[in-house]
């Protein structure tokens, strides 16, 4: 006859050779039919623990004034900042995105401070089109160049020269850029254009013309910046005297050329002035003794009429002017566009074979162009 001693003796021995603290299910059905009731088997402190459910922490709601959060398909958020009024009976609302919240508060910080200081901006959409304002800019701004009045009558004809100018967004002149890009002009020709088209903008504005003013600013930046307008080239060389020597042997020899071509190429070279400058100097601006010449209306980026500067000649340059005759108050009294027809027509005898050869077209100034 077992005893209840001998029995607990050996349940005991069971469960330590077993371990059934850490039982798996076929350790546990063992034990069962030793005689142990599973309801009756000891539970360890750690899981005990295990078995408490764990309390979940919400998630804190999201709460920023006139700012939504919006989570796209890869768990990034955007905020979304909208400030809303009703002015004259009509809701009107600023709206912008960002891709980080301080970027978002710091907006709507700004623009809460801008309505309280000057109340709720509201567009006004206006019937004038960029046509009118080129319109304006020509008939009432001050004279502009040649290049500058091209630039703008071709926007004024064209199918952007109809667009509002009250509603002007980026992307319209992004894609007016990229349009004139599309048309094989190079991006410092565009550069021009838009150059021309931003400034005629901005002098409208500063005249009271309702133009978004700011966004015609971020669309020349941009367009800088992805080089969808670019500087002009710089030459990568000069021309060799050999080359030199040909054009200006071609053009000497040439009974019927009126123009001393070859002598203001010359000077051009030395004197390192461009030829609507050259045929401009005038003999009263002339100071033989010290080897200065005025320069009237310099070329400058965005001052030309009336930038008379004071230039220094180099000693051959002075020795072209002195040997030339007085029969004007020009020095060079001659049509610049006609100079350089003359010399593209006498340099295209040479440089016209070597663009077929690969090589370079050169300019009046001596400077010479890498081939397209």
């Amino acid at each position: 006859m077992t005893t209840i001693k001998n029995s607990t003796t050996d349940v005991l021995a069971a469960i330590t050779a077993q371990n059934l603290f850490h039982r798996s299910p076929s350790q546990a059905t063992a034990v069962t039919a030793a005689g142990v009731s599973e309801n009756a088997m000891p539970v360890s402190s750690v899981e005990q623990k295990e078995k408490k459910p764990r309390k979940e922490t919400p998630e804190k709601k999201f709460k920023e004034q006139n700012i939504t959060r919006f989570e796209d398909k890869n768990g990034k958020f955007s905020y979304r900042v909208q400030i809303c009024k009703r002015v004259d009976g009509k809701q009107h609302s600023l709206t912008k995105t960002f891709r980080h919240l301080p970027n978002a508060k710091k907006w709507r910080n700004n623009k809460l401070r801008e309505i309280e200081a000057n109340g709720f901006p509201i567009q006004i959409v206006t019937e004038t089109k960029i046509s009118d304002v080129i319109d304006d800019r020509l008939k009432r701004g001050k004279t502009l160049g040649r290049s500058a009045r091209q630039v703008l009558t071709f926007i004024k004809a064209d199918e952007f020269g109809k667009t509002k100018v009250s509603t002007l967004t980026q992307q319209q002149l992004y894609d007016y850029a990229d349009l004139l890009s599309a048309g094989e002009r190079m991006p410092q020709t565009v550069a021009n254009y838009m150059t021309h088209l931003a400034r005629t903008l901005s002098w409208s504005k500063d005249r009271g013309a309702l133009i978004p003013i700011e966004v015609v600013n971020l669309a020349m930046r941009t367009l800088w910046e992805d080089e969808v307008l670019a500087r002009s080239e710089e030459r990568d060389r000069r021309p060799e005297l050999c080359e030199l020597n040909k054009i200006l042997t071609a053009i000497s020899e040439n009974t019927r050329q009126k123009i001393p071509v070859a002598i203001l190429v010359v000077f051009a070279i030395y004197s390192a002035r461009r030829l609507s400058e050259i045929c401009n100097l005038r003999w009263d601006d002339l100071r033989e003794n010290s080897g200065r010449i005025l320069v009237r209306d310099m070329k400058h980026p965005r001052q030309k009429k009336g930038n008379n500067v004071w230039c220094t000649l180099p000693c051959q340059a002075l020795e072209i002017i002195l040997a030339m005759p007085r029969t004007s108050e020009f020095i060079f009294p001659y049509n610049p566009r006609s100079v350089g027809t003359a010399y593209r027509r006498f340099g295209e005898a040479y440089f016209g074979t070597c663009r077929d050869q690969g090589g370079s077209e050169t300019s009046l100034a001596g400077g010479a162009r890498e081939s397209s």
